[in-house]
């Protein structure tokens, strides 16, 4: 019997990662003999988040050496530092979830959108980050999301959340135009509408054990 840490539940097969997040099992009432050695290999993700972690550390002091030594008007040291931090958190991701696009696609979003509106607010803040790119970001991951399922349908429930958090993103993006941060209509109403279409169908097209879930998770 398998069970999963993460969704506290226990696994009648012996399945290696759970059906519902996807995220490594762990074998319990015994352990099964193997019919050949085990042989542990070199390969520590453990050892390698360390690395890459100071290695990020690392390039990021670096840079701020380089910026205090030879001064200049442009921010590029915050550019650089924002940049090393969005690609730390997508490494960290895909090592902890390689087998959850659903969640790298969700970190991509909103590190790129981060990243994005730090690069804007530094050079003078055009407004080129709400205006196109965070809405566009929203739209494209709202479409992605449908076209996993389509590839991986077994994966249905745990999409219909990430679709769920995407619409909110959309609405979000939304309301930047109501409030005046973003200057261009059309985006925003763009991403809330693709991403409410997106999640409205899923539920609509959905199977009892999916629509189940999300009562007892969101209750409606």
């Amino acid at each position: 019997m398998r069970y999963c840490p993460h969704c506290k539940v226990r696994i009648e097969n012996e399945l290696d990662f759970c059906p519902l997040c996807d995220m490594e099992t762990e074998l319990i009432d015994g352990e099964t003999a193997d019919e050949y050695p085990y042989i542990r290999t070199r390969f520590s993700r453990r050892l390698l988040i360390k690395t890459i972690t100071f290695l990020a550390v690392v390039i990021a002091a670096v840079s701020f050496l380089i910026n205090h030594l030879v001064p200049t008007d442009s921010p590029w040291v915050f550019i650089t530092v924002a940049a090393i931090v969005y690609v730390w958190i997508s490494m960290m991701n895909v090592i902890r979830n390689a087998r959850n696009p659903g969640s790298i696609l969700l970190c991509q979003v909103l590190t790129v959108s981060g990243l994005t509106f730090v690069i804007d607010y530094l050079t003078d803040f055009h407004r080129w980050s709400v205006n196109y790119v965070i809405p566009f970001l929203i739209s494209g991951s709202a479409i992605a999301i449908v076209l996993f399922i389509m590839i991986r349908p077994i994966k249905y429930r745990a999409y219909t959340l990430y679709q769920l958090v995407i619409t909110i993103l959309g609405a979000l993006a939304l309301m930047l135009w109501f409030i005046g941060a973003a200057e261009v209509e059309w985006p925003s109403v763009m991403a809330a509408a693709v991403s409410v279409i997106c999640f409205a169908a899923m539920v609509v097209f959905a199977d009892r054990s999916t629509r189940n879930e999300l009562h007892k998770r969101f209750h409606f």
